[in-house]
């Protein structure tokens, strides 16, 4: 059937649009987390979009944080990468120590310093640090509850 040709092509140039060589990328910091199967859609999306600011809301562990600032060095994208975090914990993520920001803060300052920061406060509080419209990408991975967000 000469349709179904047609849709096949449609089909293999939508995929040949949402994958990259950065798709198949490996991430260079394993940490806990639920995200890791979501590392090579971050590298993708930071190459097709190359935001100027990121922000990621809730970083715990800073998996999919530092998946993003990996994508931003290696492509030598311009991007300004910002997390948000109290590094204390929640209901939703559970509560922990200090050995968690301290953890990721030694690889985030070895590594990202110079284009990224991580910013130890509460959401509401980290709105001074942006202007309105001012970021490109926003990841949501904090408190899943409507008030928070």
């Amino acid at each position: 059937m000469p349709g179904n040709d047609a849709r096949a092509a449609r089909g293999a140039s939508a995929v040949q649009h949402c994958l990259s060589p950065a798709s198949f990328w490996q991430p260079d910091d394993i940490v806990p987390s639920a995200w890791h199967q979501h590392a090579p859609f971050a590298f993708w999306l930071t190459e097709a979009l190359r935001p100027g600011i990121f922000v990621e809301l809730g970083a715990h562990n800073g998996f999919s944080y530092l998946a993003f600032c990996q994508a931003v060095q290696r492509l030598g994208a311009t991007t300004k990468c910002y997390a948000v975090d109290t590094w204390r914990g929640d209901e939703h993520a559970g509560f922990y120590g200090e050995e968690v920001f301290a953890k990721l803060n030694e690889l985030h300052e070895r590594r990202y310093s110079g284009f990224s920061r991580l910013i130890r406060s509460t959401f509401d509080e980290a709105l001074a640090h942006f202007g309105d419209g001012t970021v490109d990408l926003l990841h949501i991975d904090g408190r899943h509850r409507y008030e928070d967000v």
